[in-house]
């Protein structure tokens, strides 16, 4: 899947992994939102939803860890992020 979400012209665009498929987007941040957007085209929805994202091979501050709703992650190249849905019981 490539997405054209955050690429933009003059921009310069990065290689990242959503479960394990190639995504093209601008060199930056994505939020919680956006990652989700990546990862699925309709993305699950519910009370009993939960979506969890965890990412690997991250900038060297925090090469690896866990996002939440609300929050943003600053991407690099060949960064990886598994983003999966649960049903809370």
């Amino acid at each position: 899947m490539t997405s054209d979400l955050k690429k933009n012209e003059g921009k310069k665009a990065v290689t990242i992994y959503i479960n394990g498929t190639p995504a093209e987007v601008e060199k930056g941040k994505l939020t919680y939102e956006e990652i989700i957007a990546l990862a699925f085209d309709n993305p699950p929805q519910g009370d009993q939803v939960q979506i969890t994202i965890q990412y690997t091979r991250g900038h060297s501050s925090k090469p690896k860890g866990s996002l939440v709703e609300g929050q943003s992650v600053q991407i690099i190249e060949g960064m990886e992020f598994d983003v999966t849905a649960t049903n809370r019981s």
